[in-house]
This record gives structure tokens, sequence and C-alpha cells, in this order.
């Protein structure tokens, strides 16, 4: 079990990287610079939030309040939020703009990354609804913003995501 925890909680995130990047490859060449746009604007607004967010609230790593070792190699800094959570479900919502069923099984790899950084003790639930929330105000601001500098992709994005 520790060993599903630990490839939820470090490496699942490079499986979902593979996906987005899938997706772009794939995608329609009208609105792949538009997507680009938006995974870099939405990571961009979701990170400098994340950063804002642990400036004003800190919150300790379940490893060192419970005195245990984490499955994980973790700094025992600041939890709150989690960096690994906030751009895993960036990267499902961006996709979800555009494709609601990747974007849903991407939603589900976040939770599984979430849940595998709470179960290595690395992170606590807050943390990870903290990033959840950051992350979803993030991606819908890129995601505004990027249709705002590329209009005429537009309507290949409403068509792409019907599909």
């Amino acid at each position: 079990m520790d060993n599903l925890i630990i490839f939820a909680a470090k490496y699942l995130i490079f499986v979902m990287v593979f996906i987005l990047v899938g997706f772009w490859l794939l995608s329609n060449r009208k609105i792949r610079w538009q997507f680009a746009a938006v995974v870099i604007l939405s990571g961009i607004i979701a990170l400098s939030l994340s950063w804002l967010a642990s400036k004003f609230y800190y919150h300790p790593r379940p490893f060192v309040v419970e005195n245990i070792k984490p499955l994980v190699a973790q700094e025992a800094d600041n939890s709150f939020p989690s960096n690994h959570m906030l751009l895993a479900t960036t990267l499902a919502l961006t996709i979800y703009f555009y494709n609601r069923r990747i974007g849903i099984v991407m939603l589900v790899l976040a939770l599984l990354v979430g849940l595998g950084r709470i179960g290595a003790h690395v992170h606590s639930p807050i943390d990870i609804i903290g990033s959840l929330i950051l992350a979803a105000i993030g991606a819908w601001l890129g995601y505004w913003l990027a249709r705002k500098l590329f209009p005429s992709s537009q309507q290949a994005a409403v068509d792409e995501k019907d599909n």
C-alpha cells in the first residue's frame, strides 16, 4: 500500500504532464496556442496565489506535528498550500475547459495526487482543499485571459469542448 501512496504522492503528476502534452500535440491547430497560453497563464496565476496564501497562513506538515517519518522526502516547512495538488488541479482544469471527458479523468488523477500527499504524511486535508480552490481560481482566470488574448480561437475551443 505504501508504494501506491508514494506513486500517487510523487510520480502521478508526471503522468498528468504527459497526458497534457499529448492532448496539446493532438489538439486542433486552431486552439493549440490558446491552450498553451491557458496552461502558462493559469500556472502563473495559481502559483502567485499559492505564494500569497502561504505568506498569510502557516500550517505545519503532518509528519512534523505527529513526529513520524513521511513516506516521501520533504522539508519540514509550511505545508499550505500543496504545490503538487495545485499543479495537478491546474493541469486538470485547463484540459477540462477544452475536453470534459479527459478533464474529468485528470481531475480524478489530481484527487489521487492529493490523497497520496495526505497518505504520505506531507500534507493535511486543508492544504489539499486550499490548493484545489487556488488552482480553480487560477485556471479560470488564465482561461478567461487567454480567450481575451486569442479571440480568433474561441469558436475552435467551443467546437473542441463538445467532443
